[in-house]
C-alpha cells in the first residue's frame, strides 16, 4: 500500500494595520461616548448618577389673624362722687339743730350737659361771664329739687345712668362747650329747740379750704319734725374738681 504523505496547514498571523487598530479604538471610543453596548453586553445603557442633596425641610407657619386694636369711644358718663359727712362741727349752740345726714354728690347727672340745653333751662346762670369756680371772685347758683326736677321733665329722657340729653332744634349746630353738670347737696336736721324758732341754715362751698359760695335758707324749726333740704349747684364739668366740700352752719332769729 501506497502511503499518501498529508499536509497540514497552520494559520500564519497576519499583522494588523496600524491604522485598522486606531479606526478600532476610535469606533470603541464612539460607543462608550453614545451609551451603545458591546457584544455580548447584557444591553443596558450606562447611566451616571450625581450626587442629590439632602430635602430641604420649610416649616409652614399657620398665618395668624391680624391683630385689632379696639378704639375706645369716650363716654360721656360721669362717675358720681359722693362725699358723706355727718360730723357735729357746727353744732356750737346747745339748741342748734343736730346734723343727722348731710351728702354731697357730684355730677349727679350721668352724662355731660352740653351748653346749649343749659342755656335753655338756666340762662341767668350760662349767661353770666362772671360764673364759675376759677373766676377772680368765685359765684356759684343753686337751683331748688323742684327746678332740677323740671330740667330733667323738659331737656332729658330715659331714667337713672341710661337718662341723657334730647336732641333740641335749637341747639342744632352749636358750640357743645362749656360742658355742665351739677352737684347734689342733701341735708337731713333734727331740731333739738324746745320752742319752736326760726333759723338761718347755711352750706357753705368749700374750694381748696377756702368758702367761695354761702346758700342761705331760713327755716322754722319745730323739735320732733325733722328737716330735709335737697339743693343743685350747676358746675361746668372742667372746675367739678375744685368742688370739695360743703359745711353746714346755723343761725337762731330772735323771735
Amino acid at each position: 500500500m501506497q502511503t499518501q504523505n498529508l499536509m497540514f496547514f497552520q494559520p500564519v498571523p497576519v499583522p494588523m494595520k496600524k491604522s485598522t487598530i486606531l479606526i478600532f479604538l476610535l469606533l470603541l471610543g464612539s460607543a462608550l461616548v453614545c451609551g451603545c453596548t458591546l457584544p455580548g453586553s447584557s444591553g443596558t445603557p450606562l447611566t451616571t448618577t450625581l450626587p442629590t442633596s439632602p430635602p430641604v425641610e420649610t416649616t409652614v407657619h399657620p398665618t395668624q389673624a391680624p391683630t385689632v386694636t379696639s378704639v375706645q369711644i369716650a363716654s360721656t358718663y360721669l362717675p358720681r362722687e359722693t362725699i358723706l359727712q355727718t360730723e357735729q362741727t357746727t353744732r356750737i349752740a346747745s339748741d342748734n339743730p343736730y346734723l343727722e345726714h348731710l351728702q354731697i354728690t357730684k355730677s349727679v347727672f350721668p352724662q355731660f350737659v352740653p351748653n346749649c340745653p343749659m342755656q335753655q333751662a338756666f340762662p341767668t346762670i350760662t349767661g353770666d361771664p362772671s360764673y364759675g369756680i376759677q373766676q377772680v371772685v368765685p359765684k356759684l347758683a343753686q337751683i331748688s329739687a323742684h327746678d332740677y326736677r323740671d330740667f330733667l321733665l323738659d331737656y332729658t329722657s330715659g331714667t337713672g345712668d341710661n337718662q341723657k340729653i334730647n336732641d333740641l332744634p335749637a341747639c342744632a349746630g352749636a358750640a357743645g362747650e362749656p360742658n355742665w353738670n351739677f352737684v347734689e347737696v342733701q341735708v337731713v336736721l333734727d331740731p333739738t329747740n324746745v320752742r319752736p324758732s326760726n333759723y338761718t341754715i347755711s352750706l357753705n362751698v368749700r374750694s381748696q379750704g377756702t368758702v367761695i359760695a354761702q346758700f342761705k335758707t331760713t327755716q322754722t324749726l319745730v323739735i320732733d319734725k325733722q328737716v330735709i333740704l335737697t339743693d343743685y349747684i350747676p358746675v361746668k364739668t372742667s372746675e367739678m374738681d375744685l368742688f370739695d366740700n360743703v359745711d353746714v352752719t346755723y343761725a337762731r332769729l330772735t323771735n
